[in-house]
């Protein structure tokens, strides 16, 4: 780890609401969020040093995204970071931007990511040979395949049951139900006993909602500057890591961090969690709220697994006592995650948690605030988790 100069603080963030336009375009996106996240945190523009932008959006065609998101931004001359890398990307993203940050060369840097809806069928591009993939990165399997595949293989391995998951998906939506945000803010509370249920049906709701086209931003800045934009600031500290790409290299890795474990583990979200809490100064006990990318249940209890919430293989136990809600040491999922709140890729997949436990800790979540939070955990993952990242905020100093 190289010297850091300066601590890293978050001043505000945006989100596009679900079900936006289908026919907005990825500038429309962008600037959306973009000029909602400065007004928010009273930041000028001139004041912006850089842009760390993750994408995901065949409707840019040309090879040099950068100027393009620098010009529809109005930034220019300033630089843009463009990055492509999956779902987790924005966690990349912001790890551009708390490097660019702590080195002490910006002061203001915004992390954002879209990702623009381009057909009526989300399916149609999880294919193995689409979604910017080779054929034998999945083995054949197309993502869904791999899914199931992962999910059987964690669940025999570590007998969980279908209430676990029932559960999981259950306190998501009784969350999301709480987050104007969220893509099941107005539908009908689900039954616990029917997400419960070993049927197709149950099986796909606890399974993540496509959230469609979305695009979010958050304001990084030096801990020295902070109390120019804000008197609630939250500090944030970023890692990320890779696994290996190709499925067939999940079991008997050879490094030595990965090779004791297989498909029921996230062993490089292990070792971006032991990096994140040491520059942060914490320990997993430290925790007191959670969010976690989950585009299903059991994915969800893997990561509490990986972040050291849970012994390997126990999240089951925490699930199933009470442990996401807002009663317990630790809540999880407090946006809604996956099942409730949405997946939106590039657009959110790791900015959702990010704010949201931003904005627990400045206490504005309302019905679902978690009670005098002080440090918060997100995960995210991408390409099936060849990339893991996970983001640490804790509270910063009051005026």
């Amino acid at each position: 780890m190289g010297k850091i100069l300066r601590r890293v603080m978050m001043v505000g963030g945006a989100i596009t609401p679900p079900r936006i336009p289908m026919d907005w375009t990825w500038r429309q996106m962008a600037c959306e969020v973009f000029w909602n996240a400065l007004q928010e945190a009273g930041i000028a523009i001139k004041e912006v040093d850089l842009v760390a932008c993750n994408y995901n959006d065949r409707a840019i065609v040309d090879s040099s995204p950068g100027p393009q998101i620098a010009d529809a931004l109005g930034i220019l001359p300033k630089p843009v970071v463009p990055i492509a890398n999956a779902c987790a990307g924005n966690g990349i993203a912001s790890y551009v931007a708390w490097n660019a940050i702590a080195s002490g060369r910006c002061d203001v840097v915004v992390s954002m990511g879209f990702a623009r809806s381009d057909n009526y069928d989300a399916m149609e591009a999880m294919n193995s040979q689409g979604n910017y993939v080779d054929y034998d990165y999945m083995m054949g399997l197309t993502h869904i395949n791999y899914s199931s595949m992962r999910d059987a293989y964690y669940r025999g391995k570590y007998d969980v049951p279908l209430q676990a998951a029932g559960e999981w998906a259950y306190r998501c939506n009784w969350y999301a139900r709480r987050n104007p945000l969220a893509a099941n803010y107005d539908k009908p509370m689900p039954v616990l006993e029917e997400l419960c249920a070993d049927t197709p049906e149950a099986d796909r709701d606890r399974q993540a909602t496509n959230r469609g086209g979305v695009a979010s931003a958050m304001i990084f800045v030096g801990e020295d500057i902070a109390h120019k934009y804000t008197d609630k600031p939250v500090y944030f500290d970023v890692a990320y890591a890779f696994r290996p790409p190709y499925i067939g290299n999940f079991f008997n890795y050879p490094v030595e961090s990965m090779r004791p474990y297989d498909l029921a583990e996230f062993p490089g979200l292990m070792s971006a969690a032991q990096e994140a809490y040491e520059i942060a100064g914490i320990g997993s006990k430290d925790i007191n709220m959670v969010q976690v990318h989950d585009l299903t249940a059991y994915e969800g209890m893997m990561a509490l697994e990986a972040i050291g919430l849970c012994e390997i293989g126990k999240a089951k136990e925490y699930v199933l006592s009470g442990g996401m809600t807002l009663d317990s040491r630790c809540p999880i999922n407090t946006y809604g995650g996956g099942p409730a709140f949405g997946h939106g890729s590039a657009g959110s997949d790791f900015q959702a948690g990010v704010l949201e436990n931003f904005w627990q800790l400045q206490g504005r979540c309302g019905d679902r605030q978690v009670q005098n939070p002080k440090v918060g955990v997100n995960t995210s993952y991408g390409t099936h988790h060849s990339l893991d990242v996970i983001g640490v905020v804790q509270k910063g100093w009051q005026e």
